[in-house]
């Protein structure tokens, strides 16, 4: 067994992170992940001017709070079973009224039907253990014509030249070199989103409704709740 698959298996068998790993992730991952997704807050923000967000996963908290602060029209739900990971993030929130951060499973949203109009995901989808069913809750809770962003690593965002050069440049050298290893231990290959992701979502509500595409770091799932 190569040493990403024990590690990608790892990760699927303790869904929340425990505290010390939550306490680097504070400290080293969340640090590299914030130009990225900083990219997102502000597609996210041009694309939101109200409504209430979701976002499963939220770690420390920085993405749901960099769009709490620039839009305060949106109501920001962070989800999280990591008990730390939420903690620090109410910590990061401080003062912030629009952003609230709640442990909660993913598979098991504690939200109404019809009652979100936007949700947003980093870097957990590879952590699910019921990938099917966290997709089926994003149905359900998502209002009609609403969309979901799903977004995990994809090592495949950095086989092309112009891509590394570009996020050379973007993130620095140092963001780079570690983003490329994030990427690999803490997402899917190109191939595996477009077989086993796929099949998944096939077997949900959004089947005719996604669509998959490589994005600076990521492998960004877009799904849309048609009825």
């Amino acid at each position: 067994m190569s040493l990403t698959k024990f590690i990608r298996d790892v990760q699927k068998r303790h869904e929340a992170i425990p505290t010390p790993g939550a306490i680097v992730y504070n400290a080293t991952a969340a640090r590299v992940l914030r130009k990225p997704e900083t990219k997102i807050a502000n597609d996210i923000v041009e694309k939101m001017g109200s409504g209430t967000i979701l976002d499963l996963g939220s770690g420390t908290g920085y993405l749901s709070i960099e769009i709490a602060k620039r839009t305060p029209g949106l109501q920001v739900y962070g989800i999280d079973l990591s008990r730390q990971m939420v903690k620090i993030a109410r910590r990061h929130a401080r003062g912030i009224e629009n952003a609230r951060f709640e442990f909660g499973n993913a598979a098991d949203l504690p939200f109404e039907d019809d009652s979100i109009d936007f949700i947003v995901s980093t870097g957990s989808l590879h952590h699910w253990k019921t990938p099917a069913r966290v997709f089926g809750e994003c149905y359900r809770v998502l209002k009609i014509g609403k969309e979901a962003w799903i977004y995990d690593g994809c090592p495949d965002a950095f086989k092309d030249q112009a891509d590394r050069n570009r996020m050379r440049r973007e993130y620095g050298f140092l963001v780079y070199r570690i983003g490329t290893k994030v990427a690999g231990l803490h997402g899917f290959a190109r191939e595996e989103y477009e077989s086993e992701i796929k099949d998944i979502l096939d077997q949900t509500e959004f089947k005719d409704s996604y669509q998959m595409e490589l994005t600076d770091i990521w492998m960004k799932i877009t799904l849309k709740k048609h009825r």
